[in-house]
């Protein structure tokens, strides 16, 4: 009897514990603000009749991308500034070397000319702070095939890539 006594005993201890717990209103665990600062390009080789940005921030302490759209609706030429980091993880960097053709830009950072797709343009680099930033240019969504009339020069990009050091 002694023992059935002592398990009741328990188990209201064990409730008024879990309720004494639910009731207790702990702080949250602080999460600090999430601040990035970055230049964006402000001369353009054609002109912006309409810009936007694009925050991705799904999971705070993970994937942060930041694409900034830059275009011009009468031709349909468009240029995406995107910035992105995995962030709280290891310091490595992207290898962004396969991207292709090498240049560097007015700091000494090392930059990638890409032209995979015939329909775009791409230069990629990674930024002081560590995030991989690249401009991407294209015509009508990416559908229209460049040409040596509708392509940038690359050294276009490159001046693009700069105002943004």
């Amino acid at each position: 009897m002694n023992k059935k006594r002592l398990m009741r005993l328990l188990g209201w201890l064990i409730v008024i514990l879990a309720l004494v717990e639910l009731a207790t209103d702990w702080p949250d665990p602080p999460n600090p603000p999430i601040e990035h600062a970055f230049e964006e390009p402000i001369a353009f080789p054609f002109e912006i009749t309409r810009r936007y940005t694009e925050v991705d921030i799904q999971v705070p302490h993970y994937l942060h991308s930041f694409v900034f759209h830059y275009v011009n609706e009468e031709t349909a030429q468009e240029l995406r500034y995107i910035v992105h980091k995995v962030v709280d993880e290891s310091d490595d960097m992207e290898d962004i070397s396969s991207y292709g053709d090498q240049y560097v830009l007015a700091d000494g950072t090392s930059a990638f000319y890409d032209e995979a797709e015939s329909t775009s343009q791409g230069l990629w680099w990674i930024n002081k702070d560590g995030f991989t930033a690249r401009i991407i240019y294209y015509i009508d969504g990416n559908s229209v095939e460049l040409d040596d009339e509708t392509r940038l020069p690359v050294q276009q990009l490159i001046n693009l890539a700069n105002q943004t050091l």
